[in-house]
């Protein structure tokens, strides 16, 4: 149960995720779908490195990490920001938040914001839409949600099998 839990929780999620890419008829071309799963991965890297923080630890290196990953992800879907109240939540509920993991997450995202004005500049990437993904639109919360409730799952699934 300790394993077969887990990996039926991201089953479900991997289903799920991949359910609309069937369906639509918008994702026809291979540049649209790999930016539907795309912001997933710095969203589940954030949540990995938020809950791996000791209880007596300072959080302000994972907070700036954390935020580093959410911004990089909300180059692709922007409401991805909106994530950082859950992770303050959870941090605040650690006993961990303080003034400097707040100032850590906003240099952070200044740091992104910064980096992607520069590569704007320059030519290397896009303006970021803020309306949305291009092609894509919010479709792309569904692998990330899907992702980050499974994480979410199977670790409570984990502790309460091992607490037992």
């Amino acid at each position: 149960m300790y394993y077969l839990l887990p990996v039926a929780f991201w089953l479900l999620a991997i289903g799920g995720a991949l359910l609309p890419v069937f369906l639509l008829s918008t994702f026809n071309s291979q540049l649209s779908t790999l930016h539907y799963f795309l912001p997933s991965v710095p969203v589940l890297l954030a949540a990995l490195r938020l809950t791996h923080i000791h209880r007596h630890a300072s959080a302000v290196e994972p907070a700036f990490q954390m935020a580093v990953l959410l911004g990089i992800a909300s180059y692709w879907l922007p409401t991805v920001l909106f994530l950082l109240l859950p992770a303050w939540i959870y941090l605040a509920y650690c006993h961990l938040m303080e003034w400097r993991v707040i100032w850590a997450t906003l240099i952070g995202l200044a740091l992104v914001a910064i980096w992607v004005a520069v590569f704007v500049y320059f030519g290397l990437i896009e303006m970021p839409s803020l309306d949305g993904m291009t092609g894509v639109g919010y479709w792309a919360w569904l692998p990330s949600g899907a992702f980050l409730i499974a994480f979410i799952a199977s670790s409570i699934a984990r502790y309460n099998l091992r607490v037992r």
